[in-house]
């Protein structure tokens, strides 16, 4: 878990930039404890994030790993 979205691909940890521009609303993710398959804006690769109740995430590259 992290308190942002890390791509499992090439690691790269979204900052607050990156989340605002995400095409779903990934700051709702946490508290609606919701699962997104998004892109990555450094490698381009998509993956699946899970948010939980305290606002960390868990990504993965498939949605059946989370």
């Amino acid at each position: 878990m992290t308190q942002h979205p890390t791509c499992p691909h090439c690691g790269h940890e979204l900052n607050h930039d990156e989340m605002y521009d995400a095409k779903v609303d990934l700051y709702a993710l946490a508290p609606n404890e919701g699962t997104e398959c998004i892109e990555c804006p450094a490698c381009d690769k998509e993956y699946w994030v899970q948010g939980c109740y305290t606002p960390h995430y868990k990504s993965a590259f498939a949605e059946e790993e989370l």
